[in-house]
């Protein structure tokens, strides 16, 4: 009954996520999805939960990350980056395998 718990992943904001290693996008923060402006650019772009993304440049000195999504590259302001949370589909997940209890034996008196 209910719902099975989601997995678990460790996700990171985009402009921490290393160059050339492929991520999913897990969530958009709350401060991004206040943004009109920011949220009418993700979704025009196609980022959102479950786009597959690469990041190809972390530029620091332009302010700006770009990535590539469905073969397009797409820059964005640093800040924009960091409000786009992503995971590493290929690292394991934290969730806990389920423990059955063991019933003792029967003794054979």
């Amino acid at each position: 009954p209910g719902m099975p718990a989601p997995e678990a992943h460790r996700p990171i904001p985009l402009n921490q996520a290393p160059a050339g290693h492929p991520f999913v996008v897990e969530r958009i923060t709350e401060e991004a999805e206040a943004d009109r402006q920011l949220l009418r650019f993700l979704w025009e772009s196609g980022i959102r939960p479950g786009s597959r993304v690469v990041v190809s440049e972390i530029a620091p000195y332009a302010g700006t990350v770009s990535i590539m999504l469905d073969g397009r590259t797409i820059t964005m302001g640093i800040n924009a980056s960091n409000k786009i949370w992503v995971y590493d589909p290929m690292e394991p997940t934290d969730r806990p395998r389920p423990v059955r209890a063991r019933r003792p034996a029967k003794s054979r008196a």
